[in-house]
């Protein structure tokens, strides 16, 4: 099997480091170990991008929300962009260079909620304050320099499962579709098993997704709103870039939602990246595959943007 140079590099030195599974360690511990982690492989942060704070009146208390405006007169294109972690771990800042270099890249302001994690807020806590960031923005865009007319989402992996779920609750709420969706290996299937999650165990393994799905959903596993994967009927969804990592538990999933898309009428772009691993994406700091992933994101995103205008 193929493996990325500078990910091979990365994953020895975790090995020689003797880094413990995170379910031995518990989640206090693997909380703050990803967070330093992923502050480490970061791409670096854009300085000529100004970051802000909000707090947006949510379901159970206002959600403090990251806020990264890109140089330049607005008001701006906006990205809700769900962060990581399985709905159990890491915050916004944790994404920091990721989230500037979108804002910068892609012209727009990313919009970054730190949403209600498990296990002390379980489904669907996560997707109601993340649904509830994407609607604000659909009225009151204007209040942080965005234009309410050219919203869009993206997430990754855990925030992959959340940017999917929300696209399916606008629909469910009669909330106007994103311009765009983009889900970085998304986490959409908690009640199946593939066989990309026992084929691959580098980095993240099924032991692993086992344990944060079962704090986040719990007896909800074949919830739709927990698997977006299970929804009947997905017609109508916003246009969709799905991002996928070769050596990935999840690979198989998001592959799998993006045909079920496709079958259903919406456009979809697929992209599979090489000898990388699950987390890839916002690694920018040492692997040039992330960066371009991240790029791809970006370059969608600015398109999305471009040809709505047009047609307005």
């Amino acid at each position: 099997m193929y493996i990325d140079p500078q990910i091979k590099t990365f994953i020895d030195g975790l090995v020689e480091l003797g880094m413990p599974h995170p379910v031995d360690v518990g989640l206090e511990e693997t909380r703050y170990g990803f967070s330093q982690l992923w502050q480490k492989v970061n791409p670096p942060i854009r300085e000529g991008v100004t970051v802000t704070e909000i707090h947006i009146p949510g379901p159970a208390g206002d959600i403090r929300t990251k806020i990264y405006t890109p140089a330049g007169e607005g008001p701006f294109p906006v990205v809700a962009y769900f962060h990581g972690g399985g709905c159990c771990m890491m915050a916004p800042e944790d994404y920091a260079g990721t989230n500037t270099a979108l804002a910068e890249d892609a012209g727009c302001v990313v919009v970054v909620p730190a949403y209600r994690l498990a296990p002390e807020n379980p489904f669907p806590a996560p997707l109601e304050d993340c649904f509830t960031v994407f609607t604000w923005l659909q009225k009151n865009a204007a209040e942080i320099g965005g234009d309410k007319g050219y919203i869009a989402i993206a997430g990754d992996s855990g925030g992959g499962y959340l940017a999917a779920a929300v696209a399916q609750e606008a629909k469910r709420e009669g909330a106007a579709q994103p311009l765009i969706q983009a889900l970085i290996y998304p986490m959409i299937d908690m009640g199946g098993l593939p066989p990309s999650r026992i084929e691959e165990t580098m980095f993240l393994d099924d032991r692993t997704l086992q344990w944060v799905i079962g704090m986040h959903v719990g007896a909800h596993r074949l919830n739709p709103r927990a698997s977006p994967i299970l929804e009947p009927d997905v017609s109508g969804l916003a246009p969709a870039l799905i991002i996928a990592a070769q050596i990935d538990p999840l690979r198989d999933e998001g592959k799998a939602y993006a045909s079920k898309l496709r079958n259903a009428g919406v456009p979809v772009h697929y992209q599979l990246y090489d000898g990388v691993v699950h987390g890839f994406f916002n690694m920018g700091g040492f692997c040039e595959q992330g960066n371009v992933a991240l790029a791809q994101v970006a370059d969608m995103l600015k398109k999305a943007f471009a040809v709505h205008r047009k047609s307005a």
